[in-house]
């Protein structure tokens, strides 16, 4: 079956207005759904401090050694750096565990130890190194 020009174009037209229609429903089926989702489903930006903490749980085995520093309980997870830090001397020890476990300044541990800052730092490099060594 052939088609004159005219029939051809008839056919043309009905069948980019079947694709408008169809194409017209999809949009509107989408449009819904999106609706529907919205109406279910959460942003995370949009949930409450207290909800977001009960998306999880982590296990906290005491499996930390705890150091004494400042009259403090520290307790450092990591088994390598604790056995590392075992083996140092007690005035090292205390060094690294107030500079990086507390957060302290060379000079703050200076003066809570009542010892000169530049001794501290010292301590503090001698204490890397051993540390790295021991680690090794």
């Amino acid at each position: 079956m052939t088609l004159n020009r005219q029939d051809k174009e008839i056919v043309r037209r009905r069948f980019c207005a079947y694709c408008i229609k169809v194409m017209h429903g999809e949009a509107l089926n989408y449009f819904d759904e999106l609706e529907r989702q919205r109406t279910r489903e959460v942003t995370f930006s949009e949930l409450l401090q207290k909800d977001m903490d009960s998306l999880y749980y982590c296990d906290d085995y005491n499996m930390a050694d705890y150091f004494t520093v400042m009259g403090r309980q520290i307790p450092v997870r990591d088994e390598w750096i604790s056995k590392a830090l075992k083996k140092l001397p007690s005035k090292k020890r205390e060094i690294i565990l107030m500079l990086y476990f507390l957060d302290m300044t060379e000079k703050e541990i200076a003066a809570c130890l009542k010892l000169v800052q530049s001794t501290v730092h010292y301590h503090k490099d001698d204490s890397l190194k051993l540390l790295r060594k021991l680690m090794e």
